[in-house]
């Protein structure tokens, strides 16, 4: 939607702004609020991506039955998506984005709403798929950060803050700091607040 002032992105290859279709065919996107039409089944919404995405045939329901399977929708494939829990919504979600396999997922928040058991499976299904495509999480939850991540990056008013692996960031923490480590780091880095940074007893920072 923004014109880019400066740089360039390059997604498996392709320049975005010289061929834009061909470069978004490229990732998966599951916004924050898992949009959806309201009326359609979660088999229907699935199969409708499949079509959009330019599947003909068998391979419409070999993908919706793979992607459906993914994320462990099958209790709910014929019930309406305005019908489902905020947490189903969120798989349903995360199954249209893994519908055509694609070399990088983009996800904003993708365990919003899911009880412990669904966000442990999610968690280990991310986990899975980072092993062969890079996966973009977005997210203020740190303790997805830790559970999912190998490499952390915060951003503060378009500025790069920090960019290392949560281990490194979890370390800029005092000692005296005992519990919720990576969140005092992100307070101290996005807040400008030097105190939180200053010298502790013992010398630590």
């Amino acid at each position: 939607f923004l014109e880019p002032t400066a740089g360039s992105v390059h997604l498996e290859g392709i320049n975005l702004a010289e061929d834009p279709i061909a470069a978004k065919r490229t990732f998966g996107y599951l916004p924050e609020g898992a949009p959806a039409y309201p009326d359609m089944t979660v088999e229907e919404f699935l199969g409708f991506i499949a079509h959009a995405r330019g599947f003909r045939g068998r391979e419409v329901k070999e993908r919706v039955e793979r992607s459906i399977g993914r994320v462990n929708l099958q209790g709910v494939r014929r019930q309406a998506f305005e019908t489902l829990s905020k947490g189903y919504k969120r798989r349903t979600g995360l199954a249209q984005a893994l519908l055509h396999d694609p070399g990088i997922l983009i996800l904003d928040e993708p365990t919003d709403g899911l009880d412990p058991n669904q966000k442990f499976e999610v968690r280990e299904l991310i986990k899975e798929l980072g092993g062969d495509r890079a996966i973009v999480l977005s997210t203020h939850i740190l303790e997805e950060v830790e559970a999912v991540c190998t490499r952390a990056i915060v951003i503060n008013k378009g500025q790069i803050m920090f960019d290392g692996t949560p281990a490194e960031m979890e370390a800029r923490a005092p000692r005296t700091v005992v519990k919720n480590r990576m969140d005092h780091v992100f307070r101290m880095i996005t807040t400008g607040d030097v105190a939180m940074g200053t010298t502790m007893k013992g010398g630590s920072r």
